[in-house]
């Protein structure tokens, strides 16, 4: 089996311990959501607006942090471990290790040579300009400032799938927070 396979297994090995574990409340779903809403906003806005391999993305939340996808998905962690309650804190800490240590030191390796590679001295500037993960409180200078684009948050990026992961995350999360209610679980 392909590594890329193996490691989609694991994620939904722990996207599914994550939710069978949880012990979420009305309160920490409330809390963990306020996450879930700025990660996913961040995804979707960013995948309406990144054309791979052709043109440099600096428009829309390209324009205040270099990996909008990144931000999006650590605030979803983020999100969903709140929502799980004190059980899924443990899972928090390991997910921000392998998150920090493990996943953006591989792709920030990784793209950035693939970048610098095709954008050049555009990339350089770009990158010196605006970081990964902490946002900018102005835009960058000279972003393209091309509009978002449902073909490409569709077709280009098919971001729709990880937009349905979310919300059966979600989902999940609310099932088990009403099946505690009413002492199934």
């Amino acid at each position: 089996m392909k590594t890329r396979h193996l490691k989609t297994l694991g994620l939904i090995a722990a996207i599914l311990l994550a939710v069978c574990i949880a012990r979420p409340t009305l309160f920490t779903i409330m809390a963990g959501l306020v996450f879930v809403v700025i990660g996913e906003a961040a995804r979707f806005w960013a995948a309406g607006h990144l054309i791979r391999k052709k043109e440099l993305a600096t428009s829309g939340p390209y324009a205040y942090v270099r990996d909008p996808l990144y931000f999006g998905r650590l605030f979803l962690l983020v999100g969903f471990c709140i929502m799980g309650g004190i059980w899924c804190f443990a899972l928090l800490v390991v997910g921000l290790g392998i998150f920090f240590w493990s996943y953006m030191p591989r792709k920030y390796k990784k793209e950035m040579a693939w970048l610098e590679d095709i954008f050049g001295e555009e990339y350089t500037r770009y990158a010196a300009q605006v970081h990964s993960l902490i946002p900018r409180l102005t835009p960058y200078p000279d972003s393209a400032g091309r509009p978002w684009s449902f073909k490409l948050f569709w077709n280009e990026n098919r971001e729709q799938y990880f937009l349905l992961i979310v919300l059966g995350v979600f989902a999940g999360m609310i099932l088990r927070m009403i099946l505690r209610q009413q002492g199934v679980l």
